[in-house]
């Protein structure tokens, strides 16, 4: 069953002298490729990243035993993927794998404070619950839904202020769907609210917020989508038919209030004005998408194509849908997270425990008292990244910059504990 897919970043920035937000890299969530007659599969579930500066692709790492993937999350130091029955955890800087889960028919993951929300549905199979919370930190779990009190399979999810908004649509139960979204109160451990979507709100596939709302994009019985919208501090409910659309949606993400969306296997990519409720425009972009979302800093949107068992590739667009990138992913990449990180221009070399010299520096610029692992940055006045690597053993690193501009920069070396940063002329 195809799913659409949306990841938002959340950016928490405090300001600071010369504080720029950039995106160091974009993650990619690649589904892999599972024969169900053969029972096998043919291509791993594997985790890349872009480098938006420097427009390389890295897979980071593939997925053992994952027939399929449904979600990749940032949060704070942290990632988080979901992957058939895995619930993974790695560490942001250094992609190294801190803990998993066993959690069968996971499928979307949410993540506020300590609290880790986990959504689950598998086809043919009843699970004992449909929602469940785990412990950010060690992935134990806190408490879950019992399928009796919500007997169906869920999908998005959100939190807000300790709630978790959560999408129901029985979606695996082919002709007995429903349209709920539920309340989960993360402190009594209960839900409190449940939402019910109506007859055109079947289905309800992908869950957004954004401001005072929650959007659900609802795939209805797969000859049609809506788009239902409900207001947080009312209750206020309206949900809207997307009359261009008659086999349900392929994908979709919202960005600054407009939610873009295309028909499943269509190649005109729609947008719908979340405050009026209804289409205000449609793009014909000649691919048929499989994952979209929207760069939170740039505001680029990255939309991916894929034969489900060969390819995958992702384009990349600006906000006049004009293509500025495309890069080979690995088969199905179905999901984006944006690794957004703030830098400055303040030099705290005063603090640092490594050497870069000489400064000023023609050619190459030697780095000394790095660490194994430690992952350098450069980055120009604007605070646009030009250069990353990762240090591979406790030496001296040498420096190629002789193709950088003249002009002043900032190196910033990271390790798993803390960052510094110098600045030096080029």
């Amino acid at each position: 069953m195809r799913k659409c897919f949306f990841t938002l970043s959340m950016l928490a920035i405090t300001a600071g002298v010369f504080a720029q937000a950039y995106t160091a890299r974009v993650l990619v969530l690649n589904e892999g490729y599972y024969d169900y007659l053969a029972d096998s599969i043919l291509v791993p579930v594997s985790i890349g990243a872009y480098n938006p500066a420097t427009g390389v692709y890295t897979t980071i790492d593939e997925v053992e035993g994952a027939r399929f993937a449904s979600d990749v999350v940032i949060d704070g130091d942290a990632y988080f993927v979901a992957a058939d029955h895995a619930l993974l955890k790695y560490d942001l800087l250094t992609d190294m794998l801190l803990d998993e889960a066993d959690v069968a028919g996971i499928r979307k993951i949410a993540v506020s404070g300590d609290y880790l929300v986990v959504t689950r549905g598998e086809y043919l199979v009843d699970l004992p619950s449909y929602i469940q919370v785990y412990d950010r930190t060690n992935l134990e779990l806190i408490f879950e839904i019992s399928s009796d009190v919500l007997p169906y399979t869920t999908e998005g999810v959100t939190i807000q202020d300790n709630l978790a908004y959560v999408a129901v649509n029985n979606g695996f139960v082919f002709g007995s769907e429903v349209g709920k979204i539920v309340v989960v109160d993360l402190n009594t451990q209960e839900i409190i609210q449940t939402v019910e979507l109506g007859a055109d709100g079947i289905n309800p596939d992908n869950l957004m917020i954004e401001g005072d709302y929650i959007y659900t994009l609802n795939n209805k019985d797969f000859t049609g989508s809506s788009v239902s919208a409900y207001r947080l501090t009312t209750g206020d409910l309206s949900t809207t038919n997307l009359m261009n659309i008659s086999s349900g949606c392929g994908t979709s993400a919202i960005n600054s209030g407009t939610i873009y969306y295309q028909e499943m296997f269509g190649t005109t990519l729609s947008r719908f004005d979340a405050a009026t409720q209804s289409i205000v425009g449609e793009d014909e972009v000649s691919l048929s998408f499989y994952g979209l979302g929207f760069d939170p800093v740039s505001g680029n949107m990255y939309a991916s194509e894929t034969d489900y068992f060969s390819y995958g590739k992702v384009h990349v667009y600006n906000s006049d849908l004009e293509e500025i990138a495309v890069f080979n992913a690995g088969v199905s990449p179905g999901t984006f997270a944006y690794d957004v990180r703030l830098t400055t221009a303040v030099d705290n070399a005063d603090k640092a425990i490594f050497t870069a010299y000489p400064n000023p520096v023609v050619d190459v610029l030697h780095v000394s008292g790095v660490n194994a692992q430690d992952v350098i940055f450069i980055r120009d006045i604007t605070g646009k990244q030009v250069m990353e690597m990762r240090a591979a053993d406790n030496n001296t690193l040498d420096l190629p910059v002789q193709f950088l501009p003249s002009g002043m920069y900032t190196i910033t070396v990271a390790s798993q504990q803390a960052s510094y940063t110098q600045t030096f002329i080029k």
